[in-house]
Parts: structure tokens; sequence; C-alpha cells
């Protein structure tokens, strides 16, 4: 029985071997043991890589879609390194955008530049102590770095001068510097308490330059600015000229909205040359203020004065 049945079972064996070489053959590889990876079996997450890659942009190596803010940030086909690992939008692709904000920022701030620049020609540094400043310097010197003439140190001078053309001849004003940062309000002018019809006398031509005759209902009113000056350290209010009154002294006070000030009895000589006179008028101030409005009226033991010029000198900030 067994020799008759051994070449059936060599053929069998035969045709099994055969067909086991042809699926072999067909596959190219050769089968794996079960439990263990094909050596050429490709790796799942390089499968997911690839499939991503035929998927095209939005795709993560996973299979996973791409955050949009992160694609949107990098602007690129895939948002992958070349090794595979997203890009960060917050790093490389952010700086850029960053830089961009810092390159507007910049531009605006040559706009503020600019415009701190144009308000300060336009608030009249140089406008403001141009012709009347040179006025100035011929007539009072130049006074000294603030534009202070009356012998006061400040950073900021508003000063005026009364004029005429001869004895008792009408007294006008004239405006010989204003460098404060805001000149839009600058005016001066001599007013009397008794009424109606007062015309302001220009006067004392003989011992002096002349100047306003301040009686005892006289007095002058300035308008100014001390708007854009952050702090004031001091103003020295100071009157050129002297006692109109052959036996006595005088002197003056001055009054604000903010305050008001005397200086001391007699401070005014009546003797002639003129001289300045000055006083600590700081309280009467504050800074930021752009509608100042100034009085100063003659005071005893005379009770009147001739004024030529007066000067209010700021040691100020901006």
């Amino acid at each position: 029985m067994t020799p008759r049945h051994a070449p059936l079972t060599a053929r069998a064996f035969t045709a099994w071997a055969a067909v086991a070489l042809t699926a072999t053959l067909s596959c190219g590889t050769p089968p794996c043991e079960e439990g263990e990876p094909c050596a050429t079996e490709p790796d799942a997450a390089a499968q997911g890589a690839s499939d991503a890659a035929a998927d095209g942009p939005g795709a993560s190596p996973d299979g996973a879609p791409l955050d949009a803010s992160r694609d949107g940030a990098t602007g690129d086909a895939g948002g992958l390194l070349p090794d595979g690992a997203p890009v960060d939008a917050g790093a490389a692709d952010d700086a850029p955008n960053d830089a961009g904000a810092s390159a507007d920022g910049a531009l605006d701030g040559s706009s503020a530049s600019d415009a701190g620049s144009d308000s300060g020609d336009d608030a009249g540094g140089a406008d403001a102590g141009g012709d009347s400043g040179a006025d100035a310097a011929s007539d009072a010197g130049s006074g000294g770095p603030g534009g202070c003439v009356s012998g006061a140190s400040g950073t900021h001078a508003a000063r005026f001068k009364w004029i005429g053309s001869g004895p008792s001849s009408t007294a006008s004003v004239s405006y010989e510097l204003n460098n404060l940062p805001d000149t839009s309000r600058w005016r001066a002018g001599a007013y009397s308490r008794s009424g109606v019809g007062y015309v302001p006398r220009f006067t004392d031509t003989f011992l002096g330059v002349g100047g306003l005759e301040m009686g005892g209902t006289v007095f002058i009113d300035v308008e100014l600015s001390t708007a854009m000056l952050s702090s004031l350290r001091r103003v020295t209010l100071s009157v050129f000229g002297r006692s109109f009154n052959t036996t006595a002294p005088g002197s003056f006070s001055w009054m604000t909205f903010d305050g008001a000030g005397a200086a001391p009895s007699g401070l005014v000589s009546n003797a002639a040359p003129y001289r300045w006179y000055s006083v600590d008028a700081t309280s009467a101030f504050r800074p930021g203020n752009a509608g100042v409005l100034l009085r100063v009226s003659p005071g005893g033991p005379s009770g009147t004065l001739i004024v030529s010029r007066v000067e209010l000198c700021f040691d100020a900030s901006r």
C-alpha cells in the first residue's frame, strides 16, 4: 500500500510547492510570519504622511486637518517643515508681522513727531519772537536766555511798552515780545474806573522816555495764555518807570482770577532815571490756563505812576 501511494504523495507535494512558489513570485516578497511586520510593509505613520501628501495642503501627518489659523499664518502649501513637523505660526511667521506692526508704529511716531514740530512752530517759538524780539533788543537789550530784560531769570517772556507822539499825547501799546508756547491770547490796554470817555495819556518825556500816566483810577489789563506749560516755578512781574509825584514814591498791585498781590509801599522811586521794579507774582498764575487776565493798578503812598514798560518773566517747563 505504501509504495503504491508514495508517488501520489510526492506528486501532490510537488504541486503544492509549485503553487506556493507561484504565489511567492507574484507577491515579490516572502510571506510575513504571524505577529511580525513585513520588512517592506509601509509604516502606518509613513502611510499617513503619504496619504496627507496625496490629500494636499491642509492635512497633518496623522491625516487630521491642520489648524486653520496656523495655515493662514504660515501661508505655505503644507504648513510643514522639511522634517514633517508643523510650522509654529507664533515663531518665524509672526515675527515679520510684529516687525510690520513696529514699522507702522514708527511711521505713526514720525507722524507724531511731525505734528509736534508743526505745533511748536505754529505756537511760535520763532514766529512769536521774530520782529518783536528784534525791536525789544534794539530798545531794551537782548535780555537773558528767556528774553527777560528786567533782570529777572526765566525761560519765557511777555513784554510791551507804551508809546506816544509827544507830551500829553494819546498812549498806545507797542508789543515787544511774547515767546510763550501759546501766543493766541496777547493783548494789553489801559482803562479807568472813572467811567466812559477815558483816553490813555502819554507823558513825562522831559525826565525820561515817557510812558503811560497811571493816576488813582487808571489800571492796565493784560491778556495772555499759559497753555502748553506744564509747570510754573516762578513768575516775575516788572514795571519800568517811576512814581509820578515830586514828593512821594509809589507802588503797584496786581490780580488775576487765580490770585493777587501788592508790592511793598514806596517801592517805586519818584526820581529819574526810570528803573525796573520787580515782584514775585507766581501765586497769581497757574500752568495750562489759556485765559489769563492780569490787572495792574498803581499803589501808595503816591498813588500815581509813569509806566514805560511792563514785563512778565516766566520760569516754566513745557
